[in-house]
């Protein structure tokens, strides 16, 4: 039997197909990983918001009813401030995180199509692969059929009439 004629292309779209399966999954791995990334911050965020309120509570009850020079409690506002700008960079950090979380889903969207192109590729010259043998398979009978026609036409010439 002869090679299928479109062979070449038919592995070339076979290894495309696994290579778009391989992309999709890295894809899905740096989604899972930015999606606990993000997860983690999110609730570092919340732990230290409920801790900053703890702590700005607890120190304004370590100054009450004290006297406090006016360095002293530029200091103490000084602290509270430190306190905010560390929220603050949390939820930027929780941002960047939610961003690059985004970015991870579309990616594997975006492989996730490449690859159901790369197998309808594949698909469709494993179709037509099936076709082909089939067309062969008959094209091989019919040949066998008419070598048998000929033997058995030479066969009736070879045997003498009476």
């Amino acid at each position: 039997m002869t090679e299928y004629p479109l062979a070449p292309l038919a592995r070339v779209r076979k290894l495309r197909e696994d290579a778009a399966e391989t992309e999709y999954a890295a894809a899905r791995a740096a989604l899972l990983e930015a999606s606990e990334k993000s997860a983690a911050r999110a609730k570092a965020l919340e732990d230290y918001i409920l801790w900053r309120q703890e702590e700005e509570e607890r120190r304004y009850q370590s100054i009450m009813r004290k006297d406090m020079s006016r360095k002293d409690l530029d200091e103490f506002k000084a602290g509270l401030g430190e306190l905010r700008d560390r929220e603050s960079s949390l939820a930027e950090e929780l941002a960047l995180a939610q961003k690059a979380e985004e970015d991870a889903l579309k990616a594997q969207e975006q492989a996730l199509e490449k690859l159901r192109r790369a197998r309808k590729e594949t698909e469709k010259i494993s179709a037509h692969k099936e076709i082909w043998l089939a067309e062969e398979a008959r094209e091989a009978e019919r040949r066998e059929d008419l070598e048998m026609e000929e033997f058995s036409k030479k066969k009736q010439e070879e045997v003498p009439h009476e």
